[in-house]
């Protein structure tokens, strides 16, 4: 089972695109999309901790008249940096030096890429190939307490520095100051021991000693999870790095206070799951990665359209039950139940259940592309679904068959079919 970092844009332009990529990397690749939950801000500490619970990148890079989304970019940077394997799709309008040559590459046209499957899929598998199976896990994981190391705090005006330490510590982490070990004797184990069981680091930007920087070198090189701070009005923020992934401005005018900018930054580190999703959306993807190593990623159809949706570009990410999101994005039904409130007084789930059949035999007999075959599972499982008289689980799977299921229904002409299609599609 190899879990990947799907790095996209979740523009209603690019949903298309985004779902012939899914069901590539899910039912062709059988690999398992991380699961992230949804969130309305983003950080580089918040996406190294991502990165980290995955085996490899997929990136898909969609055609914008601006360049490529800064945040994708942003992404992939954050998997070189720490020689993460990644598999780069990228439009073929974008230019040629969008990466380095030595990524592995493979162009998409934004007409015609249903017919790039088998192009596609071998990226994909070698991907796979390289990460091995099973993936090795991370040698020698966390024995001992999580570990938050300070950077630049001796500098700091003492009443911060003392309510920013309780503060970590009152959230359970050990702290290190990195300050306090001197870099210069290489084969002291001790020091860089402690360095690499360091789970997140904290860091003042404005801080200039030459052991911080060494240290903050060092972090970033090894792609441990930070978050950075300044106090100074005037720090010179990069204008081509999204702002979200510079230092946060803290204690000035009308600036957030430190306490506030750390609890911020660590409930996106920390990423409550249980909180934003709930233990029963928590089990099924847990049960999901079994089922997949188990099964070498051949899982149920449409399990994984529950909760789809890795780190988004451009701040957006979708999991759950998600209809919409983005700018000028609208979510029309935020859960299926409530779509099939909408839709129960109009629709008899046994004669949906009779026609999804006419229709998933129609299909299947003229399936041949991956999306399609996914697209005939999803409206067996909304079948299956219908004769146990669940609604809500029907519309899931009709949600997850797509538009193509909606025009083989007006083609045969399942009216209730495609009643109830167009519903879960929001139309």
């Amino acid at each position: 089972m190899q879990i990947i970092y799907w790095a996209h844009s979740y523009r209603p332009e690019d949903a298309e695109i985004n779902r012939h990529f899914g069901v590539l990397i899910e039912q062709a690749a059988r690999m398992v999309v991380n699961f992230d939950p949804p969130s309305k801000s983003v950080s580089e500490a918040k996406l190294q901790q991502n990165r980290r619970s995955c085996d490899g990148m997929v990136a898909v890079l969609t055609w914008r008249s601006t360049g490529p989304s800064k945040y994708i970019l942003f992404e992939i940077e954050l998997a070189l940096r720490s020689q993460m394997p990644v598999v780069a799709f990228i439009d073929d309008r974008l230019a040629n030096n969008v990466l380095p040559s030595r990524v592995l590459q493979q162009r998409f046209s934004h007409r015609t890429y249903f017919r790039q499957v088998r192009e596609h899929t071998h990226a994909l598998h070698v991907l796979k190939s390289h990460i091995g199976d099973p993936p090795p896990v991370r040698y020698q994981s966390n024995f001992g307490q999580r570990c938050c190391a300070t950077l630049g705090w001796r500098r700091l005006p003492p009443e911060k520095r003392r309510a920013a330490t309780d503060y970590i510590a009152k959230r359970g982490y050990r702290l290190l100051d990195l300050d306090a070990i001197e870099p210069g004797n290489t084969l002291t184990f001790s020091h860089f021991e402690a360095f690499a069981a360091t789970d997140v680091v904290v860091s003042w930007a404005d801080a200039g000693s030459s052991t911080s920087q060494y240290w903050a070198g060092a972090a970033f090189a090894a792609g441990v999870p930070q978050i950075s701070f300044t106090l100074d009005t005037q720090y010179a923020f990069h204008r081509d790095v999204p702002q979200e992934f510079q230092p946060g401005l803290v204690d000035r005018g009308e600036a957030t206070s430190l306490e506030e900018f750390l609890s911020q930054q660590f409930d996106l580190f920390e990423q409550n799951f249980l909180s934003a999703q709930g233990a029963d959306v928590i089990e099924r993807y847990v049960r999901m990665q079994v089922q997949a190593g188990v099964l070498a990623g051949n899982y149920e159809a449409g399990t994984r359209q529950v909760f789809i949706g890795a780190i988004m570009g451009d701040q957006y990410n979708v999991s759950g039950q998600t209809a919409g999101v983005g700018p000028n994005a609208h979510v029309h039904d935020v859960t299926f139940s409530q779509v099939w409130s909408q839709l129960a007084s109009q629709i008899d789930l046994a004669t949906l259940a009779n026609e999804l059949k006419r229709l998933r035999e129609s299909m299947s007999a003229g399936a041949a592309e991956p999306e399609q075959l996914a697209a005939v599972g999803n409206v067996a499982a909304a079948e299956a679904c219908a004769r146990q008289g669940n609604g809500p689980k029907t519309i899931e799977y009709l949600r997850a068959a797509g538009k193509w299921t909606l025009g083989v229904a007006e083609k045969i002409g399942v009216e209730l079919a495609k009643d109830a299609i167009k519903g879960a599609l929001g139309m």
